[in-house]
Order: structure tokens, then sequence, then C-alpha cells
């Protein structure tokens, strides 16, 4: 018998910061609102673009050369990082978590994930929905009236991340075994983290083409056929909502 989804309470966060780095510099310099900026390690042609503005990312500018970029976007500005300045507004951005919880676990400068089991916040009542529009408001107060965030909220730490990236930017989105199945049938497997090119053209060999396919697979062909060990059980797990990477974000 097929494992059934889980029916589990939403209660994993995933939060990040919306194109952190190009962010906090349009924050700091309200010049730069409303513009393409890239950040670079350096701003020769040849420097790579590490994060980049909405407003490049709209143009297609992303992860590139800086002379990629302003083949794209001539006047388009170039910043060199501010490491420090990354560093306080990730401080910052902890400090109003763990107003909620002490259970933040930090992936990364501009990324969290958020425990809310026993969260005092939970048991005053309050929805995780409130909770997250509360955080996007804090963060504003406690950074700037620029930042923005894109929270996602579910009973897993994957499916929280699936669902953080659903509607960048500023985005609010809650994935549960209830709507799994829609959101599943809007995204393409590399949309599903952990799953690269690579990976999808392993799936693809095994005629799985997309998310649903991929749910759908029988346990024994992910673990035998597909993965050929217990990787393949463990994807079987989180794409039902179980919870199999909480060691992984230790």
């Amino acid at each position: 018998m097929d494992l059934p989804l889980n029916n589990d309470k939403p209660l994993i966060m995933h939060i990040d910061l919306n194109s952190c780095y190009a962010m906090i510099e349009q924050q700091a310099n309200p010049l730069l609102r409303g513009k393409a900026v890239g950040v670079a390690a350096y701003d020769s042609p040849g420097g790579f673009i590490v994060a980049s503005s909405y407003e490049a990312k709209r143009l297609g500018i992303k992860l590139m050369r800086v002379k990629e970029a302003k083949a794209i976007k001539p006047d388009i500005i170039i910043l060199t990082p501010d490491p420090e300045k990354y560093f306080d507004a990730h401080k910052r951005f902890r400090n109003v978590l763990e107003k909620y919880t002490s259970e933040v676990i930090p992936k990364s400068i501009d990324e969290f994930v958020i425990d809310f089991k026993g969260s005092r916040a939970i048991q005053q009542g309050k929805s995780l929905n409130e909770i997250g529009q509360e955080i996007k408001q804090h963060l504003k107060d406690e950074l700037g009236e620029y930042i923005t965030v894109n929270i996602g909220i579910a009973p897993s730490r994957f499916l929280a991340k699936i669902a953080a990236g659903l509607d960048k930017p500023n985005g609010l989105d809650i994935i549960t075994w209830q709507n799994l199945l829609n959101i599943y049938g809007q995204l393409d497997l590399i949309d599903l983290p952990g799953i690269n090119t690579r990976y999808k053209a392993r799936l693809n060999l095994a005629g799985i083409y997309t998310p649903l396919d991929f749910l759908q697979a029988p346990m024994p062909k992910l673990k035998n056929q597909v993965f050929k060990s217990i990787v393949g059980y463990y994807w079987y797990l989180r794409l039902r909502g179980y919870e199999v990477d909480s060691a992984r974000f230790a």
C-alpha cells in the first residue's frame, strides 16, 4: 500500500531575503532602487555577478560575467561586495526570527529554516500565516522599508523551501497535503530542491518527467532502479511531505 501524504500541521517555515546582496545595497543607497544592479567579486568585464537585483533578473541577468550582463543592459550598476554590511543584516534578520522561537537554523547568510513546534507564538493562537506577515513587517522595521522576503510554510523543510519559491519576490505560501498535488502539477523537476539537470536526466530515463510522475513512482523503483541506494527511499518520503532533511540543516 502506498504511503499517504503527510497530513501534519504545517509548522516549518523557510524564509529567504530576496536578491540578498543587491537588495541590501539598494536599501543602503536609495539612488540604486528601481535600477538594474549586480554585485560581482570584481567590477572588471571578467568579474562574475553573484547577486543581481530583481530589476536585473527581469532582464535575464543572473549568475554571469559582468561583460555578459552589460551586453544585455549596458548601464547596469556593478558593485563589489561589502561583507560587513551583509553580515550585519544577517544578524538583525536572525534576531527578528528568534523573537518567535529558538529553533532558528541558518542555511546561509540570507536563508533560514524555522521550526514552530512548541513556539510561544503558536501557543498564543496565532497562525503561521499571521506570523509570516508579522515577520515581513518586523524585517522592514529592522532592515529597512525596501527589504522583502519570501516565506514558505509546510510540514517539512523540503516542502517549505518549495513554497518559499512559488511567488517571488515577497511571497508567502503554504503547502499542505490538501494542495500538494496541485503545486506539483505547476512545477518542473528542476524546481524541486536537490534535483539538478543531471538528476532530471536520470529520472527521465526511468520515465519520470514531472514532479507528479516522481510522486507516483513506486518506492522500489526509486530505490532500486533510479537512485540505486537508500536515497530513493528518502525521496519517496520527502515528496510526500515527511521530514527526512532535518539533520542536513543542523
